[in-house]
């Protein structure tokens, strides 16, 4: 008996504690909130893989003077699926100038282009004049040419497209002086 009078309190004891804790309201820490972002950055590029030198060997006058080979330029891009396109441009600094021998020259308007590659958005499939203007702050004001445009759209947001680039100096009507006449025709790309 005397072990139940001794055991008791202690049972008692530990019921009352166990009732206790299950009664205990949690106890909980402030929200911590570490900041997290993940970008992909937009990128588009360009590259000249063929033709990047053009040489009309023997200049005739009063008739169009084809050049070689064709400049083939591919396009790359990897954008946001909110960018409405891509526009690859083609111009010269200079348009009054855009062929030069010495103080003598040739004007952009005198040099025409033309994309022949199938499905493309926005190419000149006649031979056009570089005398268009600037596209997003790309080219000169009267020394340009729009090439392609490549929409992106969810399902084209990266890709690349390979073009071929015809040129002419269109001599028809015209004399021109003996020389040797050079130039740069740069092509850059912008997302408008």
């Amino acid at each position: 008996m005397s072990c139940l009078r001794s055991c008791l309190p202690a049972l008692a004891g530990s019921l009352l504690l166990a009732g206790a804790s299950s009664g205990q309201t949690a106890v909980r820490s402030t929200v911590s909130t570490p900041a997290m972002a993940a970008e992909m950055a937009n990128f588009i590029s360009l590259a000249v893989n063929a033709g990047a030198v053009q040489t009309i060997a023997s200049v005739t006058d009063n008739v169009v003077n084809s050049f070689p080979t064709p400049v083939t330029i591919t396009l790359s891009w990897d954008l946001h699926p909110s960018t409405a396109n891509v526009q690859v441009i083609g111009y010269f600094a200079n348009p009054a100038m855009a062929m030069s021998s010495g103080s003598l020259g040739i004007p952009s308007g005198w040099i025409k282009g033309r994309v022949l590659t199938a499905e493309v958005v926005g190419a000149p499939t006649s031979f056009t004049p570089f005398t268009q203007n600037a596209v997003g702050g790309i080219g000169t004001t009267g020394g340009s040419l729009a090439l392609m445009t490549q929409p992106v759209l969810g399902y084209s947001k990266s890709g690349s497209k390979t073009i071929d680039l015809e040129l002419q100096l269109d001599l028809v009507g015209r004399v021109l002086a003996a020389g040797t006449y050079t130039g740069t025709l740069n092509i850059r790309a912008v997302t408008q």
